[in-house]
């Protein structure tokens, strides 16, 4: 009986802290707090205070692109009237001039760089004492050349669109470093810039620009990239744990490229194991030389490693992009292990949207693990790419990272530690009608300019982009922190405004699921848009709004007003996908019902 009493008692209070945690449950739901009175809304007059000061201190403290940027933000607010933003706005690019003149005489080339291209985006770069932007590329150049990097020298003189403009000295002394350094294609260029003001630039040069090298003598300019990670334990036996890759001689003091997943063991810091870095030389491959990792590039799959030889061949990246599909081309690397292999082949395509941030090209040339980061070379010995992926089940499916890219952030890995690019923080689904928001992240500057999904980006600093690489290629030119002027259009309105880029995250997906739901990232990774239909908050039902045509949904053939219920999104974070199960009605089948998978990578290319 008493055992009764003690079980119906056990009962009871099962069923009290049941309703207890229900109520509390509701209360959540309905927005009623136990923990005291609600937040009080800030006074519109302290309001003020508080953003009058923080745009006082952004000004005066050195920072005048994020008071340029604040400004922004606060157009569409009425703390302050039009005349007041448009005051704050002028004190701003005041402080920005100023900034850029402390720069220019303090010799702080790249920063005076940021300066310039932040004022251009605000209509004030002209009148700067006759300082233009390849002007200040020049004076980087020169900083690079002084403090002996010659190759990130000559890799900011490509920047510059019309060489024609510098002074024919200058432009002959960095030929001479250009033959120095075995750089075939700034010589050319060079040699056209000075031909196009009718001077005869001397033979010599013109003549090691037709030159083209001896493949032999181009494999003693390449090296097997050896990372030894000790023992690794398979079902209690122990192997050795080693990764092989392949590398190529860019600079005479014995810096080269390789790619980033070869080393990575040697700089990520999730990584706890041991690991040693070493070269192998064609010339001797039994010999294994202690390397040390410079700088490198996750989004681009780039490392820059010193090693302590002198190279008695160095390559140089070229600005080729009119690379077209079934041109000659050759490969060279250690496959396997197999060191100073060549390979010949065709490019398969051009264009295709395998990584982050621009584009790359399909080849088809015979390539195994081992040939990562090698190079690509054409019919003309021109460095036209790196090796950085294949398919394994598909014979002769692989991919090389085009030089065009790569000569763009070559000088910022001597600088040193990860690669940082800038970026807007939206992504866009590129179609017909041009190219639509589909996801803008949280605490980005699109956020801050007040895009929002369903606009249309019509251009950035007033280029009209063609593609999504091409967009995002006008923004790699720029460094973070730079004013950016972006128009879109909403219901047929053309929007514009001027905000500041921040540093590209590597996963975007990854850092935005940390600030919205999952379902807001439905777009950009898996190419629809969804509402939830769910009446109660453990329900997790939904209909689909829109499919973007191409995306992962697409080609499963969902399709808008599709109702599912969600059983599952998970992050692989080995396998770098996102995986979303679903039992889905599909409207073109009937409204049966059955399950689906998808899965996209992490990440993704559609974000600018």
């Amino acid at each position: 009986m008493a055992a009764a009493k003690n079980s119906s008692r056990g009962v009871m209070q099962t069923a009290a802290a049941v309703r207890v945690v229900g109520t509390m449950i509701l209360l959540a739901i309905v927005g009623v707090s136990c923990a005291g009175p609600a937040v009080e809304t800030v006074p519109p007059e302290q309001r003020r205070e508080h953003l009058e000061a923080e745009l006082a201190r952004l000004i005066a403290d050195g920072n005048p692109v994020h008071a340029l940027q604040k400004v922004q933000s606060l157009r569409g607010d009425d703390v302050f009237d039009r005349e007041e933003l448009e005051l704050y706005n002028e004190r701003a690019i005041d402080a920005l001039v100023r900034w850029f003149e402390d720069a220019v005489e303090e010799a702080r080339f790249q920063d005076a760089l940021g300066a310039y291209r932040s004022l251009e985006a605000v209509d004030r770069a002209a009148g700067l004492d006759d300082w233009t932007e390849e002007r200040l590329l020049h004076q980087v150049a020169e900083q690079y050349r002084e403090e002996g990097h010659a190759v990130a020298a000559l890799s900011t003189l490509l920047q510059i669109e019309d060489l024609s403009e510098l002074d024919s000295e200058l432009l002959l002394q960095y030929a001479e470093i250009g033959a120095e350094h075995n750089h075939r294609h700034v010589v050319r260029l060079i040699v056209e810039a000075l031909e196009e003001r009718g001077e005869d630039p001397p033979q010599e040069l013109v003549e090691f620009g037709q030159r083209i090298p001896d493949p032999a003598d181009m494999v003693q300019g390449t090296a097997t990239v050896w990372v030894d990670r000790g023992i690794k334990l398979e079902r209690g036996v122990g192997r050795p744990d080693r990764v092989i890759g392949s590398g190529f001689f860019i600079d005479k003091r014995g810096y080269l490229l390789t790619n980033y997943h070869v080393i990575q063991s040697e700089v990520d810091p999730s990584y706890r194991g041991y690991s040693r870095l070493y070269v192998r030389l064609a010339e001797n491959p039994e010999q294994r030389i202690p390397a040390r990792v410079v700088g490198y590039d996750r989004v681009f799959d780039m490392a820059l490693l010193k090693v302590e030889v002198d190279p008695e061949f160095v390559f140089s990246l070229s600005d080729i992009r009119e690379l077209r599909a079934g041109s000659q081309i050759y490969a060279i690397g250690s496959p396997g292990g197999l060191y100073s292999s060549i390979s010949s082949g065709i490019i398969s395509a051009t264009g295709r949207r395998f990584l982050q941030l621009g584009d790359v090209l399909q080849v088809d040339v015979p390539l195994n693990p081992g040939n990562s980061g090698g190079p690509v070379l054409d019919s003309q010995g021109e460095l036209v790419g790196v090796v950085f992926a294949g398919v394994e089940q598909f014979e002769g499916v692989n991919f090389a990272v085009p030089s065009f890219w790569i000569k763009q952030f070559l000088a910022g890995l001597y600088e040193g530690d990860e690669l940082k690019h800038p970026w807007l923080g939206m992504s866009v689904h590129e179609s017909r009608r041009g190219f639509e928001v589909t996801f803008v992240a949280r605490r980005s500057p699109a956020a801050d300019l007040g895009i929002r999904k369903g606009d249309r980006l019509v251009s950035i600093n007033g280029h009209e982009p063609q593609s999504i690489a091409d967009a995002q290629h006008v923004l790699l030119r720029l460094a973070p922190e730079t004013l950016v002027r972006v128009q879109w259009e909403r219901d047929g309105e053309r929007h514009s405004g001027v905000t500041a880029l921040d540093k590209r995250p590597f996963s975007p997906v990854e850092q935005q699921l940390e600030y919205v739901d999952k379902t807001d990232l439905f777009p950009p990774l898996f190419g629809m848009s969804v509402t939830s239909t769910s009446t109660m908050p453990w329900q997790r039902n939904y209909v689909i709004d829109r499919v973007y045509a191409h995306s992962p949904a697409d080609e499963t053939g969902l399709s808008a007003n599709d109702p599912f219920s969600l059983r599952n999104f998970q992050i692989n974070e080995d396998h770098r996908v996102a995986l979303l199960q679903i039992v889905v009605r599909k409207r073109t089948e009937g409204f049966l019902e059955s399950g689906l998978q998808l899965a996209a990578l992490l990440e993704t290319q559609n974000f600018l």
